[in-house]
């Protein structure tokens, strides 16, 4: 997160700052978490913008048990590893972080960094609108350069951004005006595409500089997000909207590239990075229909225009359902399949690697459950991680798919959560990013607007004693890589 040098302290409680945010000084900011989930975490005080009422503060409590979770992921092989980042130049924090990572490095884990999980700042939010400037971008170099030089010779693979569809919460769903300001832009399509635009040049620009200068020793990408569409029919007007680019509808909406910005984002991923959790049916418009859809930026299908739906052509369901809370998630494992021949022999078929960098499944009613026994019982997690394994292996040794990693969410999963330890060291003037507390859960979530009773995790973790215990699909998972001889992330 980036913050003026100016904020002494960063308050650990959002319960502490009095909601809606009308004072957007630094010496107010000085008291927030500096990030959009921190956003997120002061709207969920506000009676109904988080669907239980719930918000992060318990998950944050492995800014303290880091060691413990570490421990535990060595005796259960430690498999993947996210934190995710924000870099800093508080000298707390700094030791912080440097002890998390060694302590990962004595565990056998080899950290797999992701530097931006929506978690931008509300100091530059306040400063000049963020991801809606071209400022960001310079920003967010600096933060990451630092990060990437610090940790760079015990990291393997660095994502710079996850799932580039941030944007379109943070300029459509979140408040701006109420809760950040709004610097004259509105919410809407058109930040929405800046901030898409941004994003690019933000990490190629970090990207091409690790490739090229610094010659890093790992591998750099960011993890887009998308998932499968099925045709309706095997009709060709069912096939093209499957394939429907928005280009077609958005037109001036999408802001232009420069021949020197095209230039730096080309070849600027190692490989390709897909966050592939299911699929969808597809259906074709009339054609009339869709032209009409296409030129009327008020029709309620537009951008898209192609219609989606997570039922099948025989009436079931495209697959069995995840929680309520996570109503767009349906268990379609052979999507992924799909998916990833797809990615790398249609769309893109310079692709040559793909990791599946994020996967899973909320157990339905999980949180229902009155005692553990039936908690850990998680069969529909359980066996749609075997299948969605199952079919990255086919894809490989069927389809020949060059897939080099796959990532659970979550046994270990990161949630930017309170920063719990006020940082009163500042030793330089500017901004200042700092690492995200490197949540590891091992366990469940805060599901952002959906709360903490979805829950993804392959432990669970008892909110008020903060105890993990493994869940069924922990144990099944363990067994798969072992079955199959796969390589845990471990040195």
């Amino acid at each position: 997160m980036i913050m003026k040098s100016s904020f002494a302290a960063v308050n650990a409680s959002a319960g502490l700052t009095p909601l809606p945010i009308k004072d957007f000084s630094n010496e107010q900011l000085g008291l927030l978490w500096a990030q959009v989930y921190h956003i997120l975490h002061h709207l969920s005080y506000s009676p109904g913008w988080v669907a239980d009422d719930t918000t992060g503060d318990v998950l944050g409590q492995h800014y303290y048990l880091y060691m413990q979770d570490f421990a535990r992921l060595k005796a259960l092989v430690g498999l993947d590893y996210f934190p995710s980042g924000r870099a800093q130049s508080m000298r707390r924090a700094r030791r912080h972080y440097d002890e998390y990572i060694m302590t990962m490095v004595k565990n056998g884990i080899k950290p797999v960094i992701f530097l931006f999980h929506w978690d931008t700042p509300l100091a530059l939010f306040n400063e000049y609108g963020a991801w809606s400037s071209p400022k960001i971008v310079d920003d967010y170099f600096n933060y990451a350069k630092w990060v990437i030089t610090r940790y760079d010779k015990y990291v393997p693979v660095w994502f710079t951004i996850n799932e580039p569809q941030y944007c379109n919460w943070q300029y459509a769903n979140y408040l701006i005006g109420d809760y950040y300001p709004s610097h004259g832009f509105e919410k809407g399509m058109p930040n929405r595409f800046l901030c898409g635009h941004y994003t690019l040049l933000a990490h190629a620009k970090i990207a091409k500089w690790y490739q090229e200068e610094f010659k890093g020793k790992g591998k750099i990408s960011f993890k887009n997000s998308g998932n499968y569409f099925e045709p309706v029919t095997n009709s060709t007007e069912d096939s093209v909207a499957v394939q429907h680019t928005l280009k077609e509808s958005l037109g001036d909406l999408l802001p232009k590239f420069t021949e020197q910005e095209k230039k730096l984002i080309k070849g600027s991923c190692d490989f390709y990075a897909i966050d592939g959790y299911t699929a969808f049916y597809a259906k074709s418009l009339s054609p009339s229909f869709c032209f009409s859809c296409i030129t009327n930026r008020t029709d309620p299908a537009w951008p898209e225009c192609a219609p989606t739906s997570s039922s099948a052509p025989d009436g079931f369901g495209v697959g069995p359902a995840a929680d309520n809370g996570a109503s767009w998630l349906k268990s379609t494992p052979v999507g992924i399949r799909k998916f990833l021949n797809h990615i790398t022999k249609e769309l893109f078929p310079s692709v040559k690697e793909i990791m599946v960098s994020e996967f899973g499944f909320a157990e339905p009613f999980e949180s229902e459950c009155t005692n553990l026994q039936d908690a850990i019982w998680d069969l529909r997690r359980t066996d749609h991680l075997q299948w969605f394994l199952d079919n990255i292996l086919l894809a490989i040794h069927e389809d020949e798919v060059n897939v080099t990693g796959a990532f659970t969410w979550s046994i270990c999963e990161f949630n930017v959560s309170n920063l719990l330890t006020p940082l009163p060291e500042v030793e330089r003037s500017g901004n200042v990013w700092l690492i995200s507390d490197l949540t590891c859960l091992i366990d469940d979530s805060f599901e952002w607007s959906s709360g903490a009773k979805v829950r993804f995790g392959l432990q669970y973790l008892n909110y008020t004693s903060l105890e993990r215990t493994p869940k069924a699909s922990m144990f099944q998972y363990l067994d798969w890589f072992k079955n199959h001889c796969g390589e845990f992330i471990k040195s």
